[in-house]
């Protein structure tokens, strides 16, 4: 559980220092323009992704490995095995894991009420000579279909793809229904629900990193942007569209999975760039996307070997616990752990605490100091040493031998 933990944190540091760098980095150089924008999240995002699969292993670090050293008494120090509650760190990951449960639930949740939507909806017949005539200009088509469950246009589907509207809409001018149904297909001809989907899939995986969330509204922002410029060219009605925009940016529940036509975070910024029309020369662009690109790789580098994520060895296979049928190791050898001088010299006496992972061969693999007595003089230190070095009888379940965590209690005392 401790080098899965690990990874967890060193990989969310990692998330956290390229999404900051991306967003800094994108204020500053003002990377504005649609489809610049779109390639460099979508580069992001492949980043994110790829971050613990690319980046090179370094082996888990013995705990307080770093930290001074503690006290031993030149006495043989005494070791009692003892069965071990839940830790912090296997608590933390059950959290996540529970956490990543809950939020895939509440997507299942969320599309089935979704499909509730689209049974219910019902075909827009007076919009049809429109979306017909912007199908052929498009090059792709789409059922049309008006709802009072919705209060923004949206599009779902790929094979069969879908634009819900609010039923609001048969009231508003032609201008602005042409502008909804351009964008809209728009979508459905890039399959952007494809892109949707999964950008939920990924917030739902990362529910407790901020940056996740960040990442998907950047890419959701860039996006819509790319769309709006392909729609304009189409229409070339700005007024029309800007006006579609402010129609619908009423807030509404979200709905999985749904390609919404505004958000009200994104408001602004897409009034802005439409009423803007913000040009910028090819040879600006690609000087900002590299640039963009070099300080977001910089930074990521430096987290990854600030904060390297760890090898998985043996401890990735199954760790048990005592009891429920698991029989506990049993010592075969021990080792004693050295006083250090500057311990002894300070009197440091008591018990190093420590969770210790006894392998089905019977060695020692991963230990953790769960109870320090002294991280300042090497005591610590050099009750992990000595652990590393005893050999157990492994514990076993069902007749075969299994790793098993234990609890080491390792004593310090000084001759009298």
């Amino acid at each position: 559980m401790t080098s899965s933990f690990l990874n967890i944190g060193a990989y969310s540091v990692q998330l956290g220092v390229l999404v900051a760098a991306a967003i800094a980095i994108t204020v500053v150089m003002r990377v504005r323009a649609p489809r610049p924008s779109l390639y460099f999240w979508q580069a992001v995002l492949f980043a994110g992704i790829l971050l613990p699969v690319l980046q090179p292993r370094a082996d888990l670090p013995a705990f307080a490995a770093d930290a001074a050293p503690m006290l031993v008494s030149m006495n043989a120090p005494i070791a009692a095995l003892t069965t071990q509650g839940l830790d912090v760190t296997t608590l933390l990951i059950y959290v996540v894991a529970a956490g990543i449960l809950v939020r895939l639930l509440w997507l299942a949740l969320g599309f089935l009420r979704l499909r509730r939507i689209v049974l219910d909806a019902t075909p827009a017949k007076t919009l049809h000579p429109v979306a017909s005539e912007l199908a052929i200009a498009i090059g792709a088509t789409a059922a049309v279909t008006v709802s009072d469950d919705v209060q923004t246009p949206a599009t779902i589907g790929v094979r069969r793809p879908l634009i819900l509207l609010p039923r609001r809409i048969l009231e508003m001018p032609l201008s602005i229904q042409r502008a909804v149904l351009a964008h809209e297909l728009v979508h459905v001809r890039r399959r952007d629900w494809l892109h949707t989907l999964f950008e939920e899939f990924w917030c739902a995986i990362l529910w407790f990193h901020p940056a996740a969330r960040l990442l998907a509204s950047r890419l959701s922002m860039s996006r819509e942007m790319v769309v709006d410029e392909a729609t304009l060219l189409l229409t070339r009605d700005r007024r029309a569209y800007a006006e579609a925009l402010l129609a619908f940016s009423t807030p509404q529940p979200h709905l999985p999975g749904v390609i919404a036509l505004i958000g009200r975070q994104h408001l602004s910024q897409r009034i802005s760039l439409i009423a803007e029309e913000d040009r910028m020369t090819r040879r600006r662009l690609l000087a900002s996307f590299g640039i963009a690109l070099f300080v977001c790789s910089a930074a990521t580098a430096s987290a990854v070997s600030v904060l390297p994520m760890t090898a998985l060895t043996a401890q990735s296979t199954k760790v048990y616990k005592p009891g429920d049928g698991i029989t506990l190791p049993t010592v075969v050898r021990e080792a004693k752990p050295r006083y250090t001088p500057e311990a002894m010299k300070q009197k440091i006496q008591g018990s190093v605490w420590m969770l210790v992972v006894v392998l089905e061969s019977g060695d020692v693999g991963d230990v953790q100091i769960s109870k320090s007595l002294d991280a300042e003089y090497g005591l610590d230190q050099e009750a992990i040493k000595a652990a590393k070095q005893w050999k157990f009888k492994p514990g076993t379940r069902e007749g075969k031998p299994v790793a098993v965590e234990v609890t080491v209690e390792m004593t310090f005392t000084l001759k009298k």
